[in-house]
């Protein structure tokens, strides 16, 4: 049974014996095995950690991940990503986009990464009274921002410019993996889908504009494929959505406010929405209030994962009854993303980050 009061986004700071032996596989010194052994034993004082501080819900911090996003999404056949050299913030960083390659399909004979993932994750759970697993995975709209809008595609190789079919099978893979979780125990999942604050910015929407398409058409791609993704899901799994302003190590990559796509968002029949909301540039709560009459929670994402100042006790509690007078009672605190959406992480050491686990969990009083 998830009762969210307080809970993480997902990611943390990758440990150095991560950092380490990620380059070591990656140059050939050690074996996949041996990551594996490396990554399990992290994980293993990860979550033990994360129950000492008082969380209720734990994650793997994404330790067994490069990016946020790509990793989970190359669990459908049908997808792969590209790899480029681009300079962002004055430093030359590599990253990669995905791209639609073939039919969109989750392959449940599959053996998947990202499952043996949950199933190690979901055992270190069990271990503690009253501590429960969270599975975070990308959401499916990522798909269609990478291979339409940062890659320009108009077509694919198996789709052509049939969108409305990609839509019916990348939901129907969601569908599957969604299932395949919930089959092996998994009961409270966070699909994290930043695609939305795209459509915020300015400066992107100028840019869906010279590929030909509205902000609109996108927003009903989103939309759709989101909401049937969800369709027959077990009811008593636990589905939420986080998304916020990008966070490529510790910098946000969009501008604007909620206030256009907060109404199309609200319609998905997500169980909890966390929503980045510390700082000024977020706005006001008032985008949120479509919520107060729906059975789902606003998770107000009031601490930074991004900047190193702790914030204080006091106005968390003031920012966190202000959006209760908005969006209503079903309402919990969290930060605004997690701490290390790439695995250099954010700009903020590893003792800061425990000490805004601290303060979450010190927010008990008045939540």
């Amino acid at each position: 049974m998830i009762n969210l009061t307080y809970d993480i986004v997902g990611s943390f700071l990758r440990p150095e014996e991560i950092k380490e032996a990620r380059k070591n596989f990656k140059e050939g010194q050690i074996s996949r095995e041996q990551l594996t052994q490396i990554e399990d034993h992290a994980i293993e004082q990860l979550v033990e950690k994360e129950v000492a501080h008082g969380l209720k819900y734990v994650t793997d911090g994404e330790f067994r991940r490069r990016w946020w996003h790509l990793d989970w999404l190359k669990e459908f056949d049908g997808f792969d990503t590209l790899h480029f050299t681009k300079e962002i913030n004055g430093t030359p960083n590599e990253i990669e986009l995905g791209t639609v390659t073939g039919k969109i399909f989750y392959d449940k004979e599959k053996v998947h990464p990202e499952l043996r993932a949950w199933d190690f994750l979901h055992s270190l759970a069990q271990k503690y009274d009253g501590v429960i697993a969270k599975k975070c995975i990308s959401g499916p709209n990522m798909i269609f921002i990478d291979h339409f809008l940062q890659l320009g595609n108009k077509e694919t190789p198996y789709y052509g410019t049939d969108i409305t079919t990609l839509i019916d099978d990348v939901a129907e893979a969601y569908q599957d993996a969604i299932r395949d979780f919930y089959d092996h125990g998994c009961r409270y999942i966070q699909i994290d889908d930043t695609s939305w604050t795209y459509l915020i910015d300015d400066n992107f929407l100028a840019k869906v504009a010279s590929l030909g398409y509205t902000k609109g058409q996108v927003l009903n791609w989103f939309q759709t494929v989101s909401t049937k993704a969800l369709q027959n899901k077990p009811e008593d799994c636990f589905i939420a959505t986080h998304f916020c302003k990008g966070n490529f190590k510790g910098n946000p990559l969009f501008h604007g406010f909620y206030d256009s796509v907060a109404p199309v968002i609200a319609e998905i029949p997500y169980d909890a929405f966390f929503v980045e909301y510390d700082d000024a540039r977020s706005g006001s709560f008032e985008p949120w209030k479509v919520l107060r009459n729906k059975d789902a929670v606003f998770v107000a994402g009031l601490i930074s994962t991004k900047n190193p100042v702790l914030e204080d006790h006091d106005e968390l509690k003031a920012r966190y009854n202000e959006a209760k007078k908005i969006v209503g009672d079903q309402i919990a605190l969290s930060p605004q993303c997690g701490f290390a959406s790439v695995e250099e992480g954010n700009c903020i050491d590893d003792e800061t980050q425990w000490k805004k686990i601290d303060l979450l969990v010190s927010c008990a009083d008045f939540i």
